[in-house]
């Protein structure tokens, strides 16, 4: 289920409505997971360049979530 929930959002960003890319580019920011988010994180990637500012902001936010999420799996499991 989860994979199919990340699948359909990175779908949404490549529609050609960009408010729908942007409150996609936002759920996956908010989805975290696991690292299996591969391809969602390669999409955001992409989406920073994107000529819409708008896009290109909440791409970046949202890399920004989740390398914050992913920081402190991290350290708590390098502590536990």
């Amino acid at each position: 289920m989860e994979q199919q929930i990340i699948s359909t959002l990175v779908e949404l960003t490549f529609r050609s409505n960009d408010n729908v890319k942007v409150a996609a580019i936002s759920a996956l920011g908010d989805y975290k997971s696991t690292i299996d988010q591969e391809k969602a994180i390669v999409r955001l990637l992409t989406l920073c360049h994107d000529p819409n500012k708008e896009v290109a902001i909440s791409s970046i936010n949202s890399l920004s979530k989740l390398a914050s999420y992913f920081s402190q799996q991290e350290n708590k499991s390098n502590k536990g």
